[in-house]
């Protein structure tokens, strides 16, 4: 106790523990939840314009995959440790990946569709992929209309961080082939 004022504490969730809640039927599979640093985080439903820049976006990543190059994500988990398992809404990860959620370092790019979720993508969302390694993020800004790319994690930051707007071009730094003007999907 401090003072007068008793301190409370949080339970941590494990991802083996979060997967049990569903398997028990505490979570459906239509919950839109997610474990992030072992909280349960309930994101909001998704409304017409992020449903349709991740559409986007997957049509313009599936035309440039070539056989094996990659995989594509689209709201579905990867496993950045044992107390987080976020469901971002494109990934690109290695195409080897079977049976398994993705880990950091097969990812090569996370793509977070921000409408009603700004503050989280980039502060406690940003924050875990930066620890876990995942080398390059990219928030789509819903409202301002705007591309945040961050890249090159270091000890939970990213060491290069650039904002484009609808005018301009976006590359995947693991495959710099890969130059998407941002009107393609961001009009």
């Amino acid at each position: 106790m401090i003072g007068c004022m008793q301190v409370l504490s949080t339970y941590r969730f494990t991802v083996d523990e979060y997967h049990r809640l569903g398997e028990v039927g505490i979570l459906g599979e239509d919950d839109r939840v997610e474990l992030l640093d072992g909280d349960l985080i309930t994101m909001a439903p998704i409304g017409g314009e992020h449903r349709t820049l991740v559409d986007s976006l997957n049509l313009l990543f599936a035309k440039r995959a070539e056989t094996d190059r990659y995989r594509i994500g689209i709201q579905n988990p990867i496993s950045l440790n044992s107390y987080s398992e976020p469901q971002p809404d494109v990934v690109l990860y290695d195409s080897s990946v079977l049976g398994r959620h993705p880990r950091a370092n097969e990812i090569f790019l996370v793509v977070e569709v921000a409408d009603t979720s700004l503050s989280y993508d980039l502060g406690p969302k940003l924050e875990a992929y930066a620890r876990a390694g995942i080398r390059e993020v990219w928030v789509i800004d819903a409202i301002r209309r705007r591309v945040l790319v961050h890249r090159r994690p270091d000890q939970g930051d990213y060491q290069t961080s650039l904002e484009l707007a609808v005018d301009d071009v976006v590359t995947v730094e693991t495959f710099p082939d890969i130059i998407l003007p941002v009107n393609t999907f961001l009009r």
